[in-house]
Order: structure tokens, then C-alpha cells, then sequence
């Protein structure tokens, strides 16, 4: 019986290694090869071959994302994976929405498009990195408040296509009406689920441009980002990852990968605002940090009023059933078209490490 290779993870440990972990069909031995680039693995030169252990840790890549091919030696199908997160000094929640399974069979395409915090503490040393990946569009869905305290710092040529999410500054907004009045302590724990609902409905027509945008001819690499890749973001990233067919418990997933990536690893920084604020920390993971049940609410809310995610797409937000068709053709890799060394089968998304991962995985052998 031939070993097949059914996943891939990519963790990224704190000294820069690469943690890589993988499932097996049998028992076989496998082959480990990089590239910076789905096409570019090389899979003539790999970087080591291991036998009887499901993990690795490859000595720190360098400059750059790195994509990690897991081959049976007895030949079969590669499958790939990279970071979930572009490591960034200035970004922490730079992610790339590739390598999600879709229903029908594929995965969304790696490199495509990416959902990001706002860029406008970007290093010298990110913006190299960042023009690595090709980017030809950066969708900014902040108000024009937000962009004149913290304009983006991406390089020129990247076309920047304002898309404010919330209208103008002066629109009231159920978050801004609470902290304007003072009344935090009376946030109802469905609090984000409403402020959700009244993105989708008042700002339908802004989600449709982003995503008609993405499936123009030159419209991708493309980045989605507002402040903190949170909440507006995270509403662009799931009506985009319902429409290619990724499943909700997979895009829930992608969304809560935020209080990770952006609220965790600032929260030294936010504690004494949320203090004075009158919330603490459990309080405001609970309410304001990416929580499941706010998304998996709204998507269920949606359904409710239009039938489908996409016929939400297609009726209020405006977007054309071509526009569909279009991001599909361009966003989805089926299952025989993902680069590898032998008729690779799919690819495979990173999320962060469940506790003790890195720290079990093994050096090669």
C-alpha cells in the first residue's frame, strides 16, 4: 500500500525555523523540499528525508515566505503548504487566505489574496518582503480619518482603492455611539453580531466593490485591510471564502485567527485603555476579540434574509454572477492543478500551533 499524504501545517517558531507537521495514509517515508513560490519548490534537491515521524523543524528559511512540499519517497502526490502569516515587524496579522479546501474538491489559491491589519507602520525590511509577494492592489476599507492619522506606507506600486467600511466619520455607528456616551459596561454580549449586521446592510454596496474588484484581470495579488484586519476584514474574508465554497467551520476558523495575530499581541498596549474603559481583558476577548459566534452569527442572519451568502452577494452588494464565476476560476485550484512533484493532489493552510506543537516537533533525521 502506498503511503499518501493527506496534510500540511507550517508554523514558524520564535528562533525563525520552520515547524512542519503532516498526515499520512500509511507509513512510509517522505521527502521535504522548499521554494518561494508554489512553483518554485525544488523538488530535485530536497532538504530531507524522514522516516518514521510525522514533524520536522527546518533550519530558519531567510528572507521571504517559504513553501514546504511533503512527499511520499515511493512516489504520489506532493502537498504543499506555507505560513498562514506573512511575519512582518510593523503587521502582525498579514495573512494569506490560500490553501483553504473548498467543497467541490481544490483549494483556494496561496499568494492571491491576503487579509491584513493597517499598514502604515510597515519596516524597510517588511516593505522588502511585502514586494516579494507581487502585490498589485490594496483594498483599504478605514474611513478617510482613519487614513489621514495612519496612512499607508505600502510602496507605489501597489494601487491603493479606498473603500471605507462604516461611510463617513460622522455616521453614527453602534460601537462609536457606546464609547461616545460613555456606556461600555452596558455592551451586550451579541454587541459585535449587531455592529456586523449594520456593516453588511449599510455597507452591502462597498463589499461588492471589493470583491468585483478581485476578479478584474489585474486586479490580484491584491491585500484587504482596515485597522486591525478584524472585523471589517474579517466580513470581506468570509463573504469572499463563502463564495468560493470554503465551509463555515473553515472560514470561522480564518476569522478567529485575529484574537491570535492582532489583539494578543497587543494587548500590553490596549490593557490600561480597557481599564479605564471599565472592561477587562476576558471581557473584551469575549465581546470585541474575534469571537466565533459573532461571525457564525451573521453568516446564519444573512442566510436567513437572502437564502445564501451569495444571493446577498448578487442582489444587495451588487455583484454579477459573472463576478462569481470570475473568482472562482481565479481563486480556486482544484485538486489537480496545485503544484508538486507528482500529480500533487492539494494545498494546505497553516494556523497556529495548538499548544505544545512546535515544541514536539522533531530536527530531521
Amino acid at each position: 500500500m502506498r503511503t499518501v499524504v493527506l496534510a500540511v501545517d507550517v508554523v514558524r517558531e520564535s528562533s525563525g525555523a520552520l515547524a512542519v507537521s503532516w498526515e499520512l495514509d500509511g507509513a512510509g517515508p517522505v521527502e521535504l523540499a522548499v521554494g518561494p513560490s508554489p512553483e518554485a519548490v525544488d523538488h530535485d534537491h530536497p532538504v530531507a528525508r524522514v522516516d518514521g515521524a510525522v514533524r520536522a523543524l527546518l533550519p530558519e528559511p531567510g528572507p521571504g515566505r517559504c513553501y514546504v512540499s511533503v512527499a511520499p519517497v515511493d512516489g504520489g502526490a506532493a502537498v504543499l503548504a506555507a505560513e498562514r502569516v506573512v511575519p512582518l515587524e510593523g503587521a502582525s496579522n498579514f495573512r494569506d487566505l490560500g490553501g483553504y479546501r473548498i467543497r467541490d474538491g481544490g483549494r483556494t489559491r496561496w499568494g492571491m489574496v491576503f487579509r491584513a491589519d493597517a499598514p502604515d507602520r510597515l519596516t524597510g525590511a517588511d516593505l522588502a518582503a511585502i514586494g516579494g509577494l507581487g502585490l498589485r492592489t490594496a483594498y483599504d476599507l478605514r474611513t478617510d480619518g482613519e487614513r489621514a492619522k495612519a496612512p499607508s506606507v505600502l510602496p507605489p506600486v501597489v494601487r491603493r482603492v479606498p473603500f471605507a467600511i462604516g461611510g463617513e466619520d460622522s455616521r453614527p455607528t453602534p460601537l462609536g455611539e457606546l464609547f461616545r456616551g460613555d456606556r461600555t459596561r452596558a455592551i451586550p454580549d451579541d454587541f459585535l453580531y449587531r455592529v456586523y449586521l449594520d456593516m453588511v446592510e449599510q455597507d452591502a454596496a462597498v463589499f461588492g466593490r471589493v470583491l468585483t474588484g478581485l476578479a478584474e484581470p489585474d486586479g490580484l495579488p491584491a491585500v484587504i485591510h482596515c485597522t486591525a484586519g478584524k472585523d471589517r476584514t474579517g466580513l470581506a474574508a468570509a463573504l469572499l471564502l463563502s463564495v468560493l465554497g470554503v465551509d463555515d467551520a473553515t472560514l470561522l476558523d480564518d476569522y478567529t485567527l485575529s484574537r491570535l495575530y492582532f489583539n494578543e499581541r497587543r494587548m500590553a498596549g490596549l490593557t490600561p485603555r480597557l481599564a479605564a474603559l471599565g472592561l477587562d481583558e476576558e471581557r473584551y476577548h469575549a465581546v470585541f476579540g474575534a469571537p466565533r459566534a459573532a461571525m457564525a452569527a451573521t453568516l446564519d442572519q444573512l442566510r436567513e434574509r437572502y437564502a445564501s451568502v451569495e444571493e446577498y452577494l448578487t442582489g444587495r452588494a451588487g455583484v454579477t454572477p459573472g463576478t462569481i464565476a470570475a473568482l472562482r476560476a481565479r481563486l480556486v485550484a482544484p485538486a489537480a492543478d496545485t503544484p508538486g512533484r507528482t500529480a500533487p493532489t492539494e494545498l494546505r493552510g497553516a494556523g497556529p500551533a495548538e499548544p505544545g506543537q512546535t515544541g514536539a516537533a522533531q530536527s530531521i533525521r
